[in-house]
Protein backbone atom coordinates (compact mmCIF):
# COMPACT_ATOMS: atom_id res chain seq x y z
CA UNK A 1 0.00 0.00 0.00
CA UNK A 2 1.55 3.77 -0.54
CA UNK A 3 0.74 6.68 1.85
CA UNK A 4 -0.28 9.44 0.64
CA UNK A 5 -0.78 12.61 3.03
CA UNK A 6 -3.63 15.33 2.77
CA UNK A 7 -2.11 18.78 2.97
CA UNK A 8 -4.65 19.05 6.41
CA UNK A 9 -2.61 16.12 7.91
CA UNK A 10 0.74 17.47 6.94
CA UNK A 11 0.03 20.57 8.57
CA UNK A 12 -1.46 18.89 11.62
CA UNK A 13 2.10 16.75 11.63
CA UNK A 14 4.33 20.00 11.56
CA UNK A 15 2.14 21.32 15.08
CA UNK A 16 4.21 17.88 16.69
CA UNK A 17 7.37 17.50 18.37
CA UNK A 18 9.70 15.68 16.24
CA UNK A 19 9.87 12.33 18.47
CA UNK A 20 5.81 12.30 18.37
CA UNK A 21 6.38 12.84 14.24
CA UNK A 22 8.58 10.08 13.99
CA UNK A 23 6.87 7.62 15.97
CA UNK A 24 3.60 8.70 14.03
CA UNK A 25 5.73 8.24 10.56
CA UNK A 26 7.38 4.90 11.62
CA UNK A 27 3.88 3.46 13.06
CA UNK A 28 1.85 4.63 9.61
CA UNK A 29 4.47 3.16 7.60
CA UNK A 30 4.24 -0.51 9.30
CA UNK A 31 0.40 -0.05 8.92
CA UNK A 32 0.94 0.69 5.09
CA UNK A 33 3.73 -2.14 4.55
CA UNK A 34 1.50 -5.13 6.69
CA UNK A 35 -1.95 -3.82 6.98
CA UNK A 36 -2.29 -4.06 10.65
CA UNK A 37 -2.91 -2.27 13.35
CA UNK A 38 -5.42 -1.13 15.94
CA UNK A 39 -7.81 0.79 13.59
CA UNK A 40 -11.51 0.62 13.96
CA UNK A 41 -14.05 2.84 11.79
CA UNK A 42 -15.23 6.36 13.33
CA UNK A 43 -18.60 5.88 14.20
CA UNK A 44 -21.16 7.86 12.28
CA UNK A 45 -18.20 8.38 9.50
CA UNK A 46 -16.74 6.70 6.61
CA UNK A 47 -12.94 6.79 7.45
CA UNK A 48 -11.34 5.23 10.00
CA UNK A 49 -8.61 5.90 12.83
CA UNK A 50 -5.45 3.87 13.32
CA UNK A 51 -4.48 4.37 16.97
CA UNK A 52 -0.20 5.05 17.40
CA UNK A 53 -0.25 5.83 21.18
CA UNK A 54 -2.31 8.68 22.21
CA UNK A 55 -2.67 9.97 19.21
CA UNK A 56 -5.56 8.92 16.00
CA UNK A 57 -4.66 9.02 12.44
CA UNK A 58 -7.99 9.23 10.21
CA UNK A 59 -7.63 8.14 6.71
CA UNK A 60 -9.79 7.40 4.02
CA UNK A 61 -10.44 3.55 2.92
CA UNK A 62 -8.01 2.10 1.19
CA UNK A 63 -8.87 2.40 -3.01
CA UNK A 64 -6.30 1.61 -5.46
CA UNK A 65 -3.66 0.60 -3.46
CA UNK A 66 -3.53 3.81 -1.73
CA UNK A 67 -4.15 4.81 1.62
CA UNK A 68 -5.14 8.57 2.11
CA UNK A 69 -4.15 9.99 5.49
CA UNK A 70 -6.53 12.94 6.19
CA UNK A 71 -5.52 14.44 9.74
CA UNK A 72 -3.31 13.73 12.73
CA UNK A 73 -4.79 14.28 16.54
CA UNK A 74 -4.20 13.66 19.97
CA UNK A 75 -6.71 11.30 21.82
CA UNK A 76 -8.55 13.66 23.57
CA UNK A 77 -9.40 16.24 20.88
CA UNK A 78 -9.72 13.48 18.31
CA UNK A 79 -13.54 12.29 17.85
CA UNK A 80 -14.94 15.88 18.87
CA UNK A 81 -17.40 17.75 16.36
CA UNK A 82 -17.34 20.82 16.13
Amino acid sequence: MKLRWMRRALKDMKRLDRDVRERIVEGTKRFAEIEYGDIRQVEGAEDYALRIGDWRIFFDPPENDTIWITAVRPRDKAYKRK
